[in-house]
């Protein structure tokens, strides 16, 4: 079964990140620690020894936080509902949140919800907050995909399309813009999915808010082996230049890592100097390919 988790990239504050989100949401708990080594400095910029990614686990959603320096950023195109049908909780986060954020939408009483805010935190990452059960979502914590800029309009043909290619693609709720909303007309409001076995979110928004996808929010597909990486791959990537390391931007510009699982254990395998020929190897690739990371790393 293929597992996605969101990835977030950072300019130095992974770990600080990581012990803030940990010690604030539910259901919280940090994974694996990787770290940059000497090899590859041409391309990543970072310190040998200093830490490259931290997975966690926020709410029932897998997060890779990715130390990447100052190229990319966060922006709300991709934020994070939280559901929690719980008012004081509720205005326990965003108390958190907003120290050193902002207020994209005041915490407050909304047409949709009773209880509801969402705020961009210290780092640069939104959150929407709900006084809400999770119910048939089944996580306190769902990625929310913004259809903006250019790809407004596109997002269930998206999430469809997601769906057909990750496979295990299920509506669970499905809310479109009512007659009058004038350029909104017609479009996702709200739309609830289930894609592998998770939850999303998706909507659209042809404002124009002067943010789009980036790679500074991408989502990481962990396939099961080299054929499934190879489709996943050829299915999303429509621009070559984004490709990189596993790395690839789809036809509505989101960006996505595609990580076969056998992959993982030559980057940051125990053997140094097999990490260190592993990790050489990949930096001159575009889709990650396990054998020529397995042979660099035996040496």
């Amino acid at each position: 079964m293929i597992r996605i988790s969101a990835c977030i990239w950072s300019d130095g504050w992974v770990e600080e990140a990581a012990n803030f989100y940990t010690g604030l949401f539910p259901g919280a708990s940090i994974g694996e620690t990787a770290y940059f080594s000497k090899e590859g400095f041409e391309h990543h910029g970072q310190p040998d020894g200093s830490v490259m990614v931290i997975e966690l686990t926020l709410g029932g959603q897998a997060f890779t936080l990715l130390n990447g320096g100052p190229v990319f950023t966060p922006n709300p195109a991709m934020s994070f509902f939280v559901f929690i049908n719980d008012r004081a909780q509720i205005d326990r986060l965003w108390a958190a949140l907003i120290e050193g954020g902002k207020a994209m939408m005041e915490l407050g009483s909304y047409p949709w919800c009773e209880h509801y805010g969402w705020v961009e935190d210290r780092f640069g990452v939104s959150w929407q907050l709900m006084t809400a059960d999770p119910g048939e979502l089944g996580q306190v914590i769902v990625p929310a995909l913004m259809f903006t800029q250019g790809a407004a309009g596109k997002a269930e043909e998206a999430m469809a399309r997601y769906g057909e290619i990750l496979g295990g693609f299920r509506p669970v709720e499905v809310n479109h813009y009512p007659p009058g909303t004038g350029v909104n007309e017609g479009l996702l409001m709200h739309g609830q999915y289930k894609i592998a076995g998770q939850t999303f979110i998706a909507f659209d928004s042809p404002n124009d808010h002067g943010f789009g996808f980036t790679p500074g929010q991408s989502l990481q597909v962990f396939t099961a082996d080299q054929k499934e990486t190879d489709r996943v791959w050829n299915a999303l990537t429509r621009v070559p230049e984004a490709e990189q390391c596993g790395w690839l931007a789809d036809r509505y510009g989101l960006s996505w890592q595609v990580i076969p699982e056998g992959a993982t254990g030559y980057i940051n395998g125990p053997d140094p100097a097999g990490r260190s020929r592993a990790r050489q190897a990949m930096f001159a690739m575009k889709k990650l390919d396990i054998a020529a990371l397995k042979a660099a790393y035996e040496g």
